[in-house]
């Protein structure tokens, strides 16, 4: 399993400090929002929203350098439209993961 970085963002900050402490706190502020929200449509069954939230969250997943997430991210926002939820529990693992990530920047 992947393990959350900042290389891609320090790749495209190419050395912009400003740029790297400007796209971190975006992914301080919108994680644990989008997580609540992810949480919210997902025991509430509403799962369009899932879905939709899924597809919005997944590209921070590629922003932390976390591309076999991305991958199982985009493969369960198609499952949950159906009522699929096999893949929550990995998921919910990845958001964990990156939940603590975040905390620790």
């Amino acid at each position: 399993m992947d393990e959350p970085n900042l290389d891609y963002i320090n790749q495209l900050a190419d050395g912009d400090e400003s740029f790297k402490r400007s796209i971190t706190a975006i992914l301080k502020k919108e994680f644990p929002i989008e997580m609540a929200a992810f949480y919210k449509s997902y025991h509430s069954k509403d799962f369009k929203e899932t879905a939709n939230i899924i597809h919005k969250i997944k590209y921070k997943f590629s922003l932390m350098g976390l591309e076999e997430d991305f991958e199982l991210a985009t493969y369960f926002e198609c499952e949950v439209k159906s009522g699929c939820v096999d893949l929550f529990p990995k998921f919910e693992g990845i958001l964990e993961k990156i939940d603590q990530y975040i905390k620790s920047l």
